[in-house]
């Protein structure tokens, strides 16, 4: 089961821009787009929910603030904001 993140934006998003930002990180990460809310989402499966996922998913994070943009766990509807990380995180990691 893949673990499920959107991220969105009010403003009107340069898209070139911001992948060509995600692309040198995104790795394990599966993007694909939401153009009826002017977003993103992205995809996790969960033989790749890992520290290295959740790494890679951090820095995506930063990129995607940069880009103005808010990002949500689909998983528990928590936007994904400093004070939430170790919630999300929780749920993000797969022990193996």
């Amino acid at each position: 089961m893949a673990y499920t993140l959107m991220a969105e934006s009010k403003e009107a998003v340069d898209w070139s821009a911001l992948h060509g930002t995600l692309m040198p990180i995104r790795k394990r990460v599966e993007l694909f787009p939401i153009p009826a809310s002017n977003g993103l989402g992205m995809s996790i499966p969960q033989r790749l929910r890992n520290d290295l996922a959740w790494e890679e998913f951090t820095q995506m994070l930063d990129v995607l603030r940069k880009f103005e943009m808010d990002v949500y766990d689909m998983h528990s509807g928590t936007k994904v904001e400093p004070g939430a990380l170790d919630a999300v995180k929780k749920s993000f990691i797969v022990e193996e």
